[in-house]
């Protein structure tokens, strides 16, 4: 198997945050978009938040200067909205009707900062060149599904594997360990990868991988799946319950295509009437229409069989019980 890069390399995006507001001066706020900004990308916002709440040293990371885009006060876990007012009047802050005054004034953004999440979509982008959509040459024997279960940052990682002609699982494994990289979209390959990484030594050759996630069905036409594919050179599908982006095209009965920039990037598939689809798409290392074909022969219910089993064995080990 061939790793084409380090999935455990990666940046301390908590301890970045609370460097960037730490850098906030007394008397004047920033946001949690401009904290997000200043980690590299605006869709970390919320993220801010979180790690706002979990801030344990309020005097090193000044988390009562962090409010909401039009000034608001939003939350405050260090004693909620009216001790955030108060410290804030205290460094001099004018607040009325729980609203900053001269907000745009006093808006601090000029932070010194690496952008590592800037950082990792770039890192995303190199490997989306080794990309590939076209067929496996291979004979596909085995499929393999793996699924992630969370009690907070402490991961259950499940991988059940089916053998393709009968249909049947033949191997499950189970592993377990901690999330280092939090839960930030569009970048979820970087909390999961690193976790599921010793199960790619079951992998056999032969096997398709399919990851709940997203392929190429993906704002950066690289999913989850497909990172994992190119990381560990192994042909991928995504299967993802939420649509993404993409629309809705030529309805096949319980086919329909979904088109992203005039092409076919993936498929919704329903094993049956008034059963909710799954949006398939290719990982890595085959056809969109094999990808298509394999799902198909194993969907028994609304999700496929592999990673609806990897789901289940991923849960009843978070749960602390065995599925027989």
């Amino acid at each position: 198997m061939k790793l084409t890069d380090t999935p455990t390399d990666l940046p301390d995006i908590l301890e970045a945050t609370y460097d960037i507001v730490a850098q906030v001066p007394e008397g004047r706020v920033t946001t949690y978009g401009e904290v997000a900004k200043a980690l590299g990308d605006i869709v970390a916002s919320r993220y801010v938040g979180v790690a706002m709440s979990m801030n344990q040293d309020i005097v090193r990371v000044p988390c009562r200067r962090v409010v909401q885009a039009d000034g608001s006060i939003g939350g405050y876990t260090g004693g909620g909205p009216k001790k955030k007012i108060r410290l804030l009047r205290q460094e001099g802050v004018v607040v009325s009707k729980d609203k900053i005054v001269d907000f745009e004034k006093i808006l601090f953004k000029d932070f010194v900062t690496e952008h590592p999440l800037a950082k990792l979509r770039a890192r995303q982008r190199r490997l989306r060149r080794n990309l590939s959509t076209g067929s496996y040459k291979g004979k596909i024997s085995r499929v393999a599904g793996i699924d992630v279960a969370y009690e907070g940052d402490r991961a259950f990682a499940a991988m059940v594997v089916f053998d393709l002609d009968s249909e049947e699982e033949v191997e499950r494994y189970v592993i377990e360990g901690d999330a280092e990289f939090p839960y930030i979209p569009t970048y979820l390959a970087f909390r999961e990868i690193p976790l599921i990484a010793p199960l790619m030594e079951y992998v056999e050759d032969g096997t398709v991988v399919m990851y709940d996630g997203n392929g190429v069905l993906h704002p950066e036409g690289f999913g989850i799946a497909s990172q994992l594919g190119v990381v560990f050179d192994l042909p991928t599908i995504g299967i993802a319950k939420k649509l993404l982006c993409g629309e809705l095209s030529r309805n096949l009965g319980n086919t329909c295509e979904i088109r992203m920039d005039g092409r076919v990037a993936g498929y919704a598939l329903s094993s049956g009437k008034g059963v909710k689809p799954v949006y398939v798409s290719v990982g890595h290392g085959m056809s969109s229409a094999q990808a298509k074909a394999t799902t198909l022969k194993f969907l028994k219910h609304r999700v496929p069989e592999p990673t609806r089993r990897a789901h289940i064995v991923a849960e009843a080990a978070r749960r602390g019980t065995n599925n027989k």
